[in-house]
Order: C-alpha cells, then sequence, then structure tokens
C-alpha cells in the first residue's frame, strides 16, 4: 500500500477503581514503577486446535461464556464453542461479502460486531439479527486499520481515518468515534512524532506492531508499535500516563527505518520474518481487572515465538510466562477477557505479503486469569 493509492481510494475500573477521569491522572502520574516481578506462568485450562480452513485466523474475541468469535482472513468471523464445534457464520466469506481484502481485525461489545481490512474498509453489524433473521451491515471508508476495540456504541481505532485526498494531515493516527454516527465523529487522540504523514506509521505499515483496547470504565490503551511509548487515556481523551517502552521491554521503532529498509519489510516475507523475529513487539492488549496486560513477543534462542504477559498496575508492571511457544515463523498471539478466563488465538498471522503455501490450523487456548 503506498501513499499515491490510498489518496486516490475513496463497572469495576480495571486499575483498582481509582476514582473520576479527573482524578486518573493525577494517581497514575504519582506512582512509580517498582520493577518487575516474576516471571510467573499463567494456567493454561485448554488447547483446542482450529480446524485448517482455506486462510490462517487472525483474530479473536469472546461471544458469550461458552464461545468465541473467530476472524479468518478470506472465510469470514465464525462464532466457534470453546472446543473448537462451528455455531454460526456471524460475517460471509470475502467472495460473498465484497470489497474487502481480508478480514484481519475484530471488536466486540453486547451492542456490535466489528470487523476490518487492513486497507480500505471497515464494517460492522449489530450481535442480533432482526425478526426474520435479517442482518444488516454498514461498512466505511477507513484508510488502514492497524488495531479497533469497541466499547458499546463507541469504537477505538489505531490507523488512518483518512479515505480519500489527505493521508494524516496532522500525524493523526489513533481515533475514537461511534458507531450511531456511522464513524462520522471521529476524533483523533494520538499523533505521529514525525508530524504530518505519519512517516514513522507509514515506514511500518501492515506489520501489526501496535495495539489498542478500551479498560472497563471507559478509558483506553495505545501501544503505537511504530514509534515508542505506551499510553493509557481517561474516558474523555485525555492522556493519563505514559509508560516508556525501555520500563517494558519493547524495542518497535520505525522512525529510523531507511527508504530501502521501508521497501523490504512491505514486499519481501523474508525480510519482515527477520525483523520481526529480532524485536520484542505487543501481540495485543488484555483487559484484565488489575489493569491492562500487554502480550508481548520475541523470539527465544530455541528459534520458536514466545510470550510474555506484561500486567500495568497502579504500582508496578508484574510479568507472566504464557506457557506456549509459536511453531511457525509468523506465529502471533490475540486475546480477549472475560469472566476469569482469557482466551488466546495462536495462528500464523503475522504476514504482510500472503504466503504461497502455509499452515492454517492454530490453537485455541484458555487460561485462568492470574490473581492481582
Amino acid at each position: 500500500m503506498d501513499r499515491k493509492r490510498l489518496a486516490g481510494r475513496s463497572a469495576a475500573h480495571p486499575l483498582n477503581r481509582w476514582g473520576a477521569a479527573c482524578c486518573l491522572a493525577l494517581l497514575l502520574g504519582c506512582v512509580g514503577l517498582r520493577g518487575e516481578t516474576g516471571p510467573k506462568s499463567l494456567r493454561l485450562l485448554s488447547r483446542t486446535p482450529l480446524a485448517q480452513g482455506s486462510s490462517p485466523a487472525m483474530d479473536i474475541r469472546w461471544a458469550s461464556d461458552g464461545s468465541v468469535y473467530v476472524a479468518r482472513a478470506r472465510d469470514g468471523v465464525l462464532e466457534l464453542a470453546v472446543n473448537g464445534t462451528r455455531l454460526r457464520q456471524a460475517v460471509p466469506d470475502i467472495k460473498t461479502f465484497g470489497r474487502f481484502e481480508r478480514f484481519e481485525r475484530l471488536a466486540v461489545s453486547p451492542r456490535a460486531l466489528v470487523f476490518a481490512s487492513a486497507g480500505w474498509y471497515m464494517a460492522w453489524r449489530p450481535r442480533q439479527a432482526e425478526p426474520g433473521g435479517r442482518v444488516v451491515f454498514n461498512r466505511k471508508g477507513i484508510g488502514i486499520t492497524e488495531d479497533i476495540d469497541l466499547r458499546g456504541d463507541r469504537l477505538l481505532l489505531l490507523g488512518i481515518a483518512e479515505h480519500g485526498e489527505t493521508f494524516a494531515p496532522k500525524g493523526d493516527v489513533a481515533w475514537v468515534g461511534t458507531l450511531s454516527s456511522n464513524l462520522e465523529d471521529l476524533k483523533p487522540v494520538l499523533y505521529d512524532d514525525g508530524g504530518p504523514g505519519a512517516p514513522n506509521f507509514f515506514k511500518c505499515r501492515s506489520h501489526e506492531t501496535g495495539a489498542v483496547r478500551f479498560l472497563s470504565d471507559g478509558s483506553f490503551v495505545i501501544v503505537p508499535g511504530f514509534q515508542k511509548g505506551v499510553h493509557l487515556f481517561a474516558a474523555n481523551g485525555e492522556r493519563a500516563r505514559s509508560w516508556t517502552s525501555e520500563q517494558l521491554g519493547l524495542d518497535t521503532d520505525c522512525s529510523t527505518l531507511t527508504a530501502e529498509e521501508e521497501t523490504q519489510l512491505l514486499r519481501n516475507p523474508e525480510a519482515w520474518q527477520r525483523w520481526l523475529n529480532s524485536h520484542h513487539v505487543v501481540d495485543d492488549i488484555l483487559p484484565l481487572p488489575q489493569g491492562p496486560g500487554l502480550l508481548v513477543r520475541s523470539l527465544g534462542r530455541d528459534g520458536q515465538a514466545h510470550w510474555e504477559l506484561k500486567v500495568l498496575s497502579r504500582e508496578r508492571v508484574t510479568t507472566y510466562s504464557v506457557p506456549v511457544a509459536g511453531r511457525r515463523p509468523l506465529d502471533r498471539l490475540h486475546g480477549d477477557v472475560r469472566n476469569g478466563r482469557i482466551v488466546f488465538l495462536l495462528s500464523a498471522s503475522g504476514f504482510s505479503v500472503s504466503p504461497d503455501s502455509a499452515d492454517y490450523t492454530g490453537e485455541i487456548l484458555l487460561a485462568a486469569v492470574p490473581n492481582p
């Protein structure tokens, strides 16, 4: 995806109930990190292989206590029982739905299900069909979607909202808006340090180095990935707290990439694989009761991908090892939290260019939420 082509195409507070949004910034700014503990290990409850399918599984969200939504790149969005049994097709496949390159990102609230391709389009549907089974889908042109999340009617987007003649005119790369407005009210909340045109973001576009997630009180966390830092925002969109990448053991930063390196990462899958496996990358953010949990991916000495869950609470970063290893070079880990359980999706979803041949199986894993 290049600039020219883009321009041419149209309850309980998770940080221990710390109080109102106006007090959140003060409290979070006054406490420091006491250092990391651990690593402890998450307790796995089950592992269920996914059927091979015709495309990799890309994202996952809880649908109910006993089922999950899984987005597959070309096969649509499926609701599966946690044991892998197929329950229904929530979104049809690419051929049937049309005007989507791939189903890559997924977000769910009690009201709606939102899905997006990395480029050009986002769409959503109500969770419940109308009487008679009719389902109405809405679409919205979005330039680039890196990640999304949903809380009620409110959507959080990491990416480029413009879908027309402009490209991040102020360097705006993260947004909040509402589905009921057809996302016409999207407002920027984070900007590229490189300024207009979002040059740092653009260098690592389509590489899934960042993540976003709402927390239970409406506040939200943004990990840009293409530039350093992790940021917590109050529900009103004001920044409440930031952590440095060094504090969290992250090292992705696209600002220093040369034009040649940018081209290699975009066009050469092997170069992208080497880059991914040489960095500590956030694959996802989990909205845990004690605070946001960053799923950090790195390559181990055994040549396999491994993950740590870094939980950001009021005074410290607590690290848990995730007792699973990726057996494919581009395995990534995504997850969601519900009623004391974490559901993980382990699959070869970390591609920027579709491989000629791939193992499209993957797994659904259940783990217990760690004790605070």
